[in-house]
């Protein structure tokens, strides 16, 4: 389980617009560099965020990301 590779990830989602865009664009490509377990990755890639908040995701985090949080 990788926690904290988390929530850098949805604070990096958070904060950074050009991030967030490749994201929404390409969410695969865009998580394929992070150190996650393939369940996280999927969660992820799906934007389950019930699940990634179940794996560790901060709920503040989920839900204050523009264009993602009230997914």
């Amino acid at each position: 389980m990788s926690r904290y590779e988390i929530n850098v990830l949805l604070y990096r989602l958070k904060k950074d617009r050009a991030f967030r865009t490749a994201f929404l664009s390409d969410a695969r490509a865009a998580v394929a560099a992070a150190e996650l377990t393939e369940e996280e990755r999927e969660a992820f890639i799906r934007w389950d965020a019930r699940r990634l908040n179940e794996l560790g995701g901060s709920l503040h985090l989920l839900i204050s990301i523009p264009g993602l949080g009230s997914h």
